[in-house]
């Protein structure tokens, strides 16, 4: 099984795929737009103490305010002890140190804790939470003590560690090294609070790009193929100092102009935008997000019916079972989920199913809980929600169509692909007043950036005859 990694670079997005035998199996979209504050660190002021909802809102420098609820603004043990009511903590005015752990979404502001975590690739720094911690995954005695002692000394009385699971059988050099370069960060961190004035930023997550690098990446890999020199020089210099690893299987693309288009990806990401996905048999699913639920619904298709319409009931099922958790992964689809799988007599075949299902979302990192089958037959499942939905992300909200970030984005690729066709040529972008409005304005650092790169040839005009979104592009000579 081959695992290849591709990551795709222009001014505003830079996109990750990872595939398995060509196939589609991770995605990840960067935009300079969107602004991710998750796992940024803020010395945030107390706005308002909400008594009624054991929780307060708190003002982190962005349009719209935190919230931190109470359980979530102290340490204590679950076990042993009830959390302090709200007002036990804080009073309006007091600054407060906190992380965000969900995006903001729309009405409702980020969400904060008080329990502050930096994560590295193989160990997490837990401050005001002393001691040595390992993933109770690693179940090898031997394994733990080594673990523990390779770490001993950069725990002390107000700063603790928690090995992942991932460290098994890292070297302590490796795990010390990055224990050191967390430990370090934090204290740079501490540090900081003292300059500032609340709201303020007092450190920033990496980018997406970087931190699935970080999370997710694996030796095992063949190869990191980069179209951009920039960014490859960038994440070159990440995995330098938290994955060396990795460092080796960095390399520039041969085509950097059309990097996702060689690897059939283009046509595979935006498969992901479509009701409906394919099945091996001829089969498909139809997938629907709803404001209540997303609903899969399984249809055998063309398939022909054999004499044991269980036996094909099952065969379909199956399919559609893997293909139901890869959609599932790489649209972002949470909260709750129904399953319409075509329908079965025997129990064990249900069973089978689940079990599919089941296996199939095991390498997600998203948590989901399945429930089995209700008596309508519908499988049940919910997933913890981690940000919106990819449809949520990049289509208008209330009509079927892109929004006017992703056209600009689409726009901006559009240029690449015409300026790398024809060399020497001046190209004049004719827009509609929407798309216009949107590439001086919001995202003028984005046109600003694709300016940067081509040089003078690129010329933006606005054209009444086009629609708002629309727009279109012509060469003319240098």
């Amino acid at each position: 099984m081959s695992r290849e990694v591709f990551i795709n670079a222009i001014p505003g997005e830079t996109r990750l795929a990872v595939t398995e035998d060509g196939k589609l199996v991770d995605l990840v979209f960067a935009r300079a737009h969107e602004n991710s504050i998750l796992g940024n660190i803020y010395l945030g002021r107390i706005e308002k103490v909400i008594f009624g909802m054991n929780a307060a809102f708190i003002d982190i420098g962005l349009p719209a305010s935190g919230f931190l609820a109470a359980v979530d603004g102290q340490i204590f043990d679950r076990d042993r002890e009830k959390p302090k009511p709200i007002g036990e903590l804080f009073k309006e005015g007091d600054s407060v140190v906190i992380q965000v752990t969900r995006e903001a979404s729309e009405g409702k502001g980020a969400k904060l804790t008080t329990r502050l975590n930096l994560t590295g690739r193989n160990v997490v720094v837990t401050p005001d939470r002393p001691g040595i911690s390992v993933s109770k995954s690693i179940s090898n005695q031997v394994e733990r003590e080594r673990l523990e002692a390779a770490l001993q000394q950069y725990a002390h009385s107000s700063l603790g560690l928690i090995v992942r699971t991932r460290a098994q059988m890292v070297s302590a050099e490796d795990l010390q090294r990055e224990a050191e370069f967390l430990t370090g960060t934090y204290l740079d961190i501490e540090a900081s609070q003292k300059t500032m004035k609340p709201p303020a930023c007092v450190y920033e997550e990496a980018d997406a790009v970087s931190k699935y690098l970080k999370d997710r990446g694996d030796s095992d890999w063949q190869k990191i193929v980069v179209d951009d020199r920039a960014i490859l020089d960038k994440l070159l210099k990440f995995c330098a100092d938290t994955m060396p690893e990795l460092a080796t299987l960095f390399e520039l693309a041969e085509d950097q102009a059309a990097l996702f288009e060689t690897h059939d990806l283009e046509e595979q990401i935006e498969d992901l935008f479509q009701l409906q996905a394919a099945l091996p048999s001829g089969g498909y699913l139809i997938i629907e997000e709803t404001a209540a639920l997303v609903a899969i619904d399984v249809d055998s298709g063309a398939h022909i019916r054999d004499r044991d319409p269980e036996a094909l009931a099952m065969a379909v099922n199956e399919e559609a079972a893997i293909e139901a958790a890869r959609q599932i992964h790489l649209r972002n689809l949470s909260g709750q989920i129904v399953v319409d799988f075509l329908p079965l007599k025997r129990r064990d075949s249900r069973d089978k199913i689940q079990y599919v299902l089941s296996a199939a979302l095991a390498e997600d990192t998203t948590k989901s809980n399945i429930f089995g089958f209700s008596r309508l037959g519908l499988m049940e499942m919910t997933r913890q929600r981690n940000g919106e939905s990819l449809a949520a992300r990049f289509i208008s909200k209330n009509q079927p169509a892109r929004s006017i970030q992703s056209v600009a984005i689409d726009m901006i690729r559009a240029v690449l692909r015409e300026l790398d066709r024809n060399p020497g040529k001046v190209l004049t972008v004719q827009c509609g007043a929407r798309l216009h409005v949107a590439l001086t304005g919001e995202m003028q650092a984005t046109w600003q950036s694709l300016l940067d790169r081509t040089g003078p040839v690129v010329v933006l005009e606005k054209r009444t005859a086009l629609a708002g979104a629309e727009f279109d592009i012509n060469t003319t000579k240098n």
